[in-house]
């Protein structure tokens, strides 16, 4: 197939075919949610950038509470609804909503916890802490993944990639600064091991780059080529960056 297609969209649907959009893993999300002290059974759980899911339903697993996952594109919406309705999980326990992270329609305080992996990024770490900060209860909970620099000397090729990629990545300490700016407290944080980035992403995410080369061929290559680069700069760059988990507690 030849001809120009819509980038987005090619990003999209290589998207779609993978079983989580980000870094991370179950196991992680359960060590995040365990650092909390204190929240209650039956919290009330937003989880913004939610993609389709992965994060949503280790939530539910986690809690007796309700869940609320948020996400702008509506073809994610649509695979999480999916496979809610597979696990007969009801509007008891979750509520699903499309809705722009830096523009979201609900009332102040309405949340005990905020929960996003490897999505904050899209308006930027403190930006992100700012905006929500009202959505949380008084001495409620913040849990976020945001891609951090490991390293303060890192290689110029990871260091360039980042610079355009997103430059405003910071390191651990820079974002914990960040965070205090934007009246948290840090409960705690940890880096997400190497196997987050591979077992359901990057492994996932090479084999359906073969799949949609073999479709679309050159017409989608800028797209396959650039996700392609960034997997070949982890493997370049072992343990100069990665996601790193901040769990929060507002302050007030």
């Amino acid at each position: 197939m030849t001809g120009d297609l819509d980038p987005f969209k090619i990003f999209l649907e290589l998207q779609l075919g993978l079983p989580r959009n980000g870094p991370g893993s179950a196991a992680s999300t359960a060590r995040a949610f365990a650092m909390l002290p204190g929240l209650r059974e039956d919290a009330r759980i937003l989880d913004i950038g939610c993609g389709q899911g992965a994060s949503t339903f280790e939530l539910l697993r986690l809690t007796r509470g309700h869940v609320t996952a948020v996400d702008l594109f509506e073809p994610f919406l649509d695979k999480l609804a999916a496979r809610a309705e597979r696990a007969r999980i009801g509007e008891d326990r979750l509520t699903i909503k499309r809705g722009d992270m830096a523009a979201l329609p609900f009332h102040d305080g309405e949340f005990d916890l905020v929960w996003s992996e490897g999505a904050i990024y899209l308006v930027g770490f403190e930006t992100g802490l700012r905006l929500w900060r009202r959505l949380v209860k008084p001495g409620g909970f913040v849990a976020v993944t945001e891609c951090t620099w490991l390293t303060d000397a890192p290689a110029a090729e990871a260091m360039a990639f980042w610079n355009d990629a997103y430059p405003g990545m910071g390191t651990v300490a820079e974002n914990g600064a960040a965070a205090e700016r934007a009246g948290y407290e840090i409960i705690g944080t940890f880096t997400l091991p190497q196997e987050d980035w591979w077992a359901e992403y990057y492994t996932s995410m090479r084999v359906r780059i073969a799949e949609m080369r073999a479709t679309y061929g050159a017409a989608a290559e800028s797209v396959l080529a650039a996700e392609e680069a960034e997997i070949a700069l982890i493997e370049n760059n072992p343990g100069q960056y990665s996601y790193v988990f901040y769990v929060m507690r507002r302050g007030d």
